[in-house]
């Protein structure tokens, strides 16, 4: 394929378009060539008209890189867009124990299957509440101070010496109505969520731990040891919810605007399996996508086809 040449005009009218994107979308240099994949001080160059490289080459690459981009929001655009956060009957449980958890303080725990809406709730609770934030847990900061590094890092504390790091992180939060949830915490060990404990004894933050039944059967459980027992004679509020409501699912699918019978059945065995409303919300999503792209509205052979993309067509069978 012969290289694309353009003249001065067709490079002139190609850096006027890139300047009207940094405008209009407050985009600054840098990141807009860390999104063309460009050196920031070649991109640069370029778009004052003063770069003595491969400017055919370059003014290509950047063509593209516009085209690209249009393509995506029109793409965007398309996308049928939810209802957003519903407050659901569990929703409602759930911001309960996080309200009280805040203002009191005190200690809460939220336990429930995968899917039921633990972390949505907490999300939505956090973006309206001062103060509050959630910390996402995983295998790699189960220790107590990849845990706390983990706290640290979400409410954007600057912190490298390990054995500051709990009395920084209170010191930051105190006095302020603070509010620490703690979602996936059945990764943590249990002298790290001894430490995390402290935050509440010493410092007055609200905690609430969330995650499935092994949390509630390390911090609740007739096996509790020393450490843990100390959490438990405090914790206050507390919900246990293995799966879903009913009233769960039927809100969702009327937020959703689903109507026909057979399609809220085949959605209802979806929320009954085990990945509940995250899994039935993901195979809407993806059938509005697939039925927007065809130019149809959605219809169950769209949600069939959203459930095989993700692989839970023999659940809902």
């Amino acid at each position: 394929m012969s290289p694309i040449t353009f003249t001065a005009e067709e490079i002139d009218a190609i850096r006027e378009k890139v300047r009207n994107v940094l405008k209009q979308e407050g985009l600054s240099r840098a990141a807009a060539a860390r999104e063309a994949g460009e050196r920031e001080s070649t991109f640069g160059l370029w778009l004052n008209g003063k770069y003595s490289g491969d400017n055919d080459g370059f003014t290509s690459r950047i063509q593209l890189w516009l085209t690209e981009r249009e393509e995506s929001r029109s793409s965007a655009e398309k996308i049928p867009q939810g209802p957003g956060f519903i407050r659901t009957e569990s929703a409602e449980r759930f911001i309960e124990v996080l309200r009280f958890a805040r203002i009191v303080p005190e200690i809460g725990v939220i336990v429930g299957g995968a899917g039921i809406g633990k972390t949505t709730a907490a999300e939505h609770y956090a973006a309206i509440s001062q103060n509050t934030y959630v910390v996402t847990m995983n295998p790699t900061t189960a220790g107590t101070n990849t845990a706390l590094q983990e706290i640290a890092e979400t409410i954007e504390l600057i912190e490298r010496s390990p054995a500051r790091l709990l009395r920084s992180i209170g010191n930051k939060l105190t006095g302020k109505n603070a509010l620490l949830i703690i979602d996936e915490a059945q990764h943590l060990k249990s002298e790290a969520i001894d430490a995390i404990r402290t935050l509440y004894d010493r410092f007055g933050v609200g905690l609430v731990f969330m995650g499935n039944e092994t949390v509630y059967a390390r911090i609740e459980g007739g096996s509790r040891n020393a450490a843990l027992a100390q959490i438990f004679s405090r914790i206050g509020e507390r919900v246990t919810q293995p799966k879903a409501l009913a009233a769960d699912v039927c809100e969702l699918l009327d937020a959703w605007e689903i109507t026909d019978r057979e399609e809220k059945h085949f959605l209802k065995a979806i929320a009954a399996k085990p990945g509940a409303l995250r899994s039935m919300v993901k195979v809407i999503q993806c059938a509005s996508i697939i039925a927007a792209g065809a130019g149809q509205p959605r219809s169950l052979n769209h949600l069939r086809a959203a459930a095989a993309r993700h692989s839970v067509t023999r659940l809902a069978a």
